[in-house]
């Protein structure tokens, strides 16, 4: 007898806990549904915004590209300008030399 009493109250204890479950269950349904509603909009924005994110460093990694080349124009201008200077005293040399007003074999007693 005290077998079937307490397999009663097993048994309601367990009925109840569904019972409760499914009420639990049915009032949080909207809610879930809202929430996986939630969760979808952000995985898009959060897909967005990593495509976004992307097309950025790519901008950024172009202008850095861009940087790269125009220090490296900046350099070869000046190692040119450095050449294209000493092209130039040398060509004033050689004019002076060849219109007799700088001589290389005049000693600096007959120049006074």
């Amino acid at each position: 007898m005290i077998w079937i009493n307490l397999a009663i109250l097993v048994l309601s204890i367990i009925g109840l806990g569904v019972y409760g479950y499914l009420l639990f269950k049915k009032q949080l349904k909207p809610t879930f549904g809202r929430l996986n509603r939630l969760t979808e909009r952000f995985k898009i924005r959060a897909d967005v915004i990593n495509r976004q994110v992307t097309e950025i460093k790519e901008h950024v990694d172009a202008v850095n590209r861009s940087i790269t080349q125009i220090k490296d124009f900046g350099i070869k201008a000046k190692d040119e300008s450095i050449e294209l200077k000493q092209a130039a005293v040398g060509l004033t040399h050689e004019i002076k030399r060849t219109a007799g007003i700088e001589r290389s074999d005049v000693s600096t007693e007959t120049k006074i």
